[in-house]
């Protein structure tokens, strides 16, 4: 006598789904996060005059106004591996001993407190005597970091005093480097 088959033979295989239910939970709250705290774009803006092109279609059209006599003052500072070197149409401000930058480095760092203080002298001295008060020139050697460049720009361009911010020089000019 045969014996009855059993009820696990003739069982119809269940089909098991996934349970998508956590991974959809954490895609939800995954994803939000992560758009919110990537940075796209930073974007730094600085405000810059160059100078204007020698061979560009502008250049013929300067060369050809008449030039009128006015009293520049054309104050640069040069940064170097030694200081801050400040010159001018006038004069160069030498440091205590001849050929030592009017700025020299301090500790191996650059004094931009030095520079502003340097700076706001020479605005007070030379203001309403000179046409382009507003205007300083920047040249910098070819092995000065971007980064000291740009905070030679902001100690040319503001002092604060007694909580005040008084403008200096906030029309910056960059000049080609040192041969």
């Amino acid at each position: 006598m045969a014996t009855r088959p059993s009820q696990r033979m003739h069982r119809i295989p269940s089909v098991i789904e996934a349970n998508l239910t956590p991974m959809m939970n954490l895609m939800v709250v995954l994803i939000p996060l992560l758009l919110t705290s990537t940075e796209f774009v930073h974007l730094g803006v600085i405000e810059l005059n160059l100078p204007p092109s020698a061979s560009g279609p502008g250049a013929q059209k300067v060369a050809q106004m008449p030039q009128e006599f006015t009293r520049k003052l054309d104050l640069a500072v040069t940064l170097t591996d030694q200081g801050f070197f400040i010159s001018s149409s006038l004069a160069v401000l030498g440091g205590t001993k001849p050929g030592e930058p009017t700025i020299p480095k301090r500790n191996g760092e650059y004094d931009f407190q030095a520079l502003t203080q340097k700076l706001y002298e020479i605005k007070k001295k030379a203001q309403g005597r000179f046409d382009d008060i507003n205007r300083i020139i920047l040249i910098a050697e070819g092995d000065i970091d971007y980064q000291t460049v740009v905070s030679t720009m902001d100690a040319a361009r503001a002092i604060t005093l007694n909580g005040k911010t008084e403008l200096l020089f906030p029309d910056v000019v960059l000049s080609a480097g040192i041969m």
